[in-house]
C-alpha cells in the first residue's frame, strides 16, 4: 500500500480511512511520518478518549484532560518523535464511540481539523484517518487516496 500523499500537507485534515489500519499505519511510517493507530473501541465519553489519545500519543505529563489541553498538545508536538512531513493519527475502531458519544467525537474531530490547519501553515501535515468495520459512514469524507 503506498502513502506518498499523506506527505501533502496542503490535502491534510479529518478524514474516514477505508483501509485496514494496521496496514495503512505501517504505510504511513513508510512514506516518512510518524503513526499513532489507536483503538478507541472501549472509549466510553470524553475523558476516556483524551486518556486513550494521551497514552496512545504520549502527551506530556502535564496533559490537563479537556480540549483546550487536547488542541496545545496537538499544536506543540515538540515532545513526539517528528519524522519528515509530518503526523497521522488512525482512530481505529470508531464506531462505538462516535454513535454513542457524537456531540464529543465531532468536537474531537474539530479539535484535530484546526490542528491540522496549524501545521498546514508550518508546512508538515497533521492527519486524522476515522476507522470503522466495512461499510459504516463516519460522516467524515473519505481520505484523498488509498
Amino acid at each position: 500500500m503506498k502513502a506518498e500523499w499523506l506527505n501533502d500537507e496542503k490535502q491534510a485534515g479529518v478524514f474516514h480511512l477505508r483501509a485496514d489500519a494496521r496496514e495503512f499505519s505501517e504505510a504511513a511510517t513508510a512514506a516518512g511520518l510518524n503513526a499513532y493507530r489507536l483503538d478507541i473501541g472501549h472509549a466510553h465519553d470524553k475523558k476516556d478518549l483524551l486518556v486513550h489519545v494521551s497514552k496512545a500519543m504520549n502527551f506530556p505529563d502535564t496533559f490537563g484532560g479537556n480540549w483546550d489541553a487536547f488542541a496545545d498538545c496537538l499544536k506543540d508536538l515538540s515532545w513526539a518523535p517528528a519524522h519528515g512531513a509530518g503526523w497521522v493519527i488512525i482512530l481505529d475502531k470508531s464506531k462505538h464511540f462516535c454513535a454513542g458519544h457524537h456531540h464529543e467525537f465531532k468536537d474531537a474531530m474539530d479539535v484535530m481539523a484546526e490542528a491540522a490547519e496549524f501545521w498546514r501553515g508550518q508546512g508538515k501535515a497533521l492527519w486524522t484517518l476515522i476507522c470503522g468495520p466495512d461499510g459504516w459512514q463516519s460522516g467524515w469524507p473519505d481520505s484523498p487516496a488509498v
